[in-house]
């Protein structure tokens, strides 16, 4: 599949959305790429998620790092596909940890994959865990790259993803969104929180 195919693709199904969105950065934007609507197709998700492992295996993970909830199906696809242990990231009381006996050792070459990179944030915060646990990645993907400009915390990374697509932000105090009272959603899942 190539990336002219994959944003075809994302149009037909609901992937790609246009309207008002809060994301989880806490900026608006016109733009969602919601890709849970992808993964509920898992023979196109296979296939999107094959331009990814066609990309990272140069670099031999040992093991696929996601984050919860948008990265986990993929990252268990591309842990497939790859034949490699998959593992997520999730959310306690607002920090990235691993749960469920989820656990990386200094000799895993871990490749972090996202859904979707907007700012970066999740991102590093994933970067951080990994390296609180005395390993480094070999290298970052994500399904769709929507940053306005590269992040330089992960860039030192291999970097490599399904679809670009451009990104408009808005700071919510100067959304020209809200100025016209577009009703707004808020779609991300960086709010959900397990307390257990």
């Amino acid at each position: 599949m190539t990336e002219k195919e994959a944003l075809e693709l994302f149009e037909q199904i609901g992937v790609l959305k246009k309207g008002h969105f809060k994301l989880s950065s806490g900026k608006h934007s016109d733009t969602y790429l919601q890709c849970a609507i992808l993964q509920q197709y898992p023979y196109l998700h296979a296939k999107v998620i094959q331009m990814l492992a066609d990309k990272v295996k140069m670099h031999n993970p040992s093991v696929v790092v996601g984050a919860a909830v948008g990265g986990i199906v993929s990252a268990y696809e591309l842990g497939r596909l790859l034949g490699l242990r998959s593992i997520f990231a999730e959310r306690v009381e607002g920090a990235l940890t691993f749960r469920r006996g989820y656990a990386l050792f200094p000799d895993d070459k871990p490749v972090l994959l996202e859904d979707v990179i907007t700012t970066a944030k999740t991102t590093r915060e994933l970067i951080d865990l990994v390296k609180s646990h005395q390993t480094t990645p070999v290298s970052v993907a994500t399904i769709v790259d929507r940053q306005h400009e590269k992040t330089a915390s992960i860039d030192e990374y291999p970097f490599f993803s399904a679809v670009r697509v451009e990104a408009v932000l808005f700071d919510p105090e100067n959304c020209p969104l809200c100025l016209k009272n577009v009703p707004i959603d808020e779609p991300g899942s960086r709010r959900m929180n397990s307390k257990s």
